[in-house]
């Protein structure tokens, strides 16, 4: 898709989770982000090979540990690709490019075909971002008159919304470092992979609200509602 759209669904994986260790530890989700994530069907004996695979990326010097500054070093270094990203967006282009006809607002016709442009050119890029951050969803957010079309105006205000969230996303330290005091069980500043997929199955078993198994997109979203309830209560 373009790149206002893939620059959001940048935002989105450290918005959703912080460092990958947040993805490891939390059942289903990819390194794609949230949205992804929330979509995903997946079942308990999934967890643990899913947890091995991210474990992996953050053990860079392949002790069988994972620390709290790898954990840092790795955030830290998705921080400075999405700040990079943020300091490159640029609304104006990004709309002219979409705007095919130059009639001066968007279509969702206009949004789809430029993502089956993006498709054919780069095939990988564009599956992720569309499995990732939803360009019908983007659109729909953008057009908040629901007339149909996306002005500049519309387009500007969302594109706004975004670069804030990149700018957030790329500020935001704190959500590793809690999950990984979470993990680290036995409080020697490291985390094993057994520690890991313990947490990530602890997370699983929370979500799994009729206790089958598999974690649902419906049950991923009560469970979602469930703990915002409890962190926030009336």
């Amino acid at each position: 898709m373009n790149k206002f759209l893939l620059c959001g669904a940048a935002a989105a994986t450290l918005l959703a989770g912080g460092t990958a260790f947040a993805q490891a530890v939390q059942p289903g989700q990819p390194a794609g982000g949230r949205h992804g994530y929330m979509m995903k069907t997946e079942t308990r004996a999934e967890v643990p090979a899913h947890v091995a695979k991210m474990f992996a990326r953050l053990d860079t010097n392949h002790d069988g540990y994972v620390t709290k500054a790898e954990v840092d070093a790795l955030q830290a270094e998705h921080a400075a690709k999405v700040q990079q990203r943020a300091s490159r967006f640029d609304p104006a282009k990004k709309f002219d490019r979409l705007d095919a006809n130059h009639d001066g607002q968007i279509t969702q016709a206009e949004v789809d075909a430029a993502h089956a442009t993006r498709a054919a050119k780069h095939p990988g890029a564009a599956a992720a971002a569309g499995a990732h951050h939803g360009g019908a969803g983007m659109f729909a957010r953008a057009d908040v008159n629901k007339d149909g079309v996306v002005t500049r105006a519309e387009f500007d205000a969302a594109a706004a919304q975004m670069h804030a969230r990149m700018e957030k996303a790329g500020m935001h330290r704190g959500f590793g470092g809690r999950m990984f005091d979470m993990a680290d069980t036995n409080k020697d500043g490291r985390v094993s992979l057994a520690e890991a997929q313990a947490l990530a199955l602890q997370h699983f078993d929370r979500a799994d609200l009729n206790h089958d198994g598999t974690l649902t997109p419906d049950e991923r979203q009560q469970a979602r509602q469930l703990m915002r309830a409890q962190r926030h209560p009336s």
